[in-house]
């Protein structure tokens, strides 16, 4: 019988055991989304409206820094989400306040407010809304139809909130069950199951309260092992990692050597133009020179061109009349000079035939 009871109270109570599982941060293994704000980021508004209403990122300090004005300003992000099973973790400060009575006068019991979106569904407009104040209280609110209704009824005070300082915030999702978490303690168990429908995904971002001013550190967005969707990274074994950091830092290398060639190479072709341009400036004071000497010509063809063209063209008759002259006279020299080459052959061949004829004679005689 008591074995009974005991099984019977086992399971009764299995389906509120069940439901107080903490959802193990361990399954959230695959980062698809990490920002420290340390330089521009497209998915972050940037910008500043009327009423004290900004959102900028301040790279050099390594912040994402809102305010809302005299008037709730949310800011979304534009990153495309589709998880549904999630862990999202982020650092918030909000500006410090000192005076209470200040604190009261101007924004109320709770100070300032500033939310982290979940889910946000732009076309039925509904979103999930984790806020914390400047009263070290929290609170998850359901926005639909630009309405704000809390989910857990009151603001909740909560010793785990640091005022005027940062507050980590992890928030986990799976299976329509959420968790939140502040400075590393469970603050928020909820199930949404009822929810589910209008808040399958969406998108992430930032609400404001009126007269707040915040800074955000870091946001980081990390899926199971198992989610292989849009925002899939490639997840890398320590030695592919390893290796892909060795050839990263090859591809400095050759990149930097490659700057420093074509900077030499740049160099040379400066000093060549340099060089072409030295030696077309030399060319140029040359024809300014050349250009000087015929300046007389210039200026006698200005003043009258047809007298110089017609003295030109007679200086041009007579030395072409002259060179036939010395020609025709050349030719008679040459002529004369072959005429007396051609006697002198002549008269040769005669006197070597009254020799040959002497000779013959004398030999006659001698035999006689």
């Amino acid at each position: 019988m008591n074995f009974l009871r005991i099984l019977l109270f086992t399971g009764m109570c299995s389906p509120l055991l069940m439901s107080q599982q903490t959802i193990s941060k361990g399954i959230f293994l695959q980062d698809v989304f990490r920002e420290d704000f340390n330089e521009p980021n497209s998915h972050f508004p940037i910008e500043v409206k009327l009423g004290g209403k900004y959102a900028i990122i301040v790279d050099s300090l390594g912040y994402y820094g809102l305010g809302s004005g005299k008037s709730e300003y949310p800011v979304l992000i534009g990153w495309k989400n589709d998880l549904i099973n999630f862990e999202l973790k982020s650092s918030i400060r909000l500006k410090d306040e000192e005076d209470w009575e200040a604190i009261q006068k101007l924004q109320g019991k709770t100070g300032q407010i500033i939310g982290i979106i979940l889910k946000y569904n732009p076309s039925n407009q509904e979103a999930l809304i984790f806020q914390i104040n400047g009263v070290r209280q929290y609170r998850l609110s359901h926005l639909k139809n630009e309405t704000m209704r809390s989910l857990t009824g009151d603001w909740r005070n909560s010793e785990n909130l640091k005022r005027n300082d940062k507050n980590e915030i992890i928030i986990r999702s799976k299976n329509n069950r959420y968790e939140f978490y502040i400075n590393g303690k469970i603050e928020l168990k909820k199930n949404l199951e009822r929810l589910k429908n209008v808040l399958s995904s969406g998108n992430f971002g930032f609400y404001l309260g009126p007269k707040t001013q915040a800074m955000i550190e870091y946001l980081y967005i990390s899926a199971t092992k198992e989610y292989d969707g849009i925002n899939k990274l490639l997840n890398l074994t320590e030695e592919d990692a390893k290796k892909l950091i060795a050839e990263n830092e090859k591809l400095k290398i050759d990149l930097e050597k490659v700057k420093e060639d074509a900077v030499k190479e740049l160099k040379d072709v400066i000093k060549l133009l340099e060089n072409e341009l030295k030696s077309i400036n030399k060319i140029n004071d040359s024809l300014q020179r050349e250009n000087k000497e015929f300046q007389p010509f210039k200026e006698l063809i200005e003043k009258g061109e047809k007298d110089f063209m017609y003295t030109l063209t007679k200086d041009l008759k007579e030395q072409m009349e002259k060179n036939k002259a010395l020609k025709d006279e050349n030719k008679t020299l040459i002529d004369s000079i072959q005429i007396l080459i051609q006697n002198q052959e002549t008269f040769k061949l005669e006197y070597l035939k009254i020799l040959d004829s002497v000779m013959e004679k004398g030999k006659k005689d001698t035999i006689d």
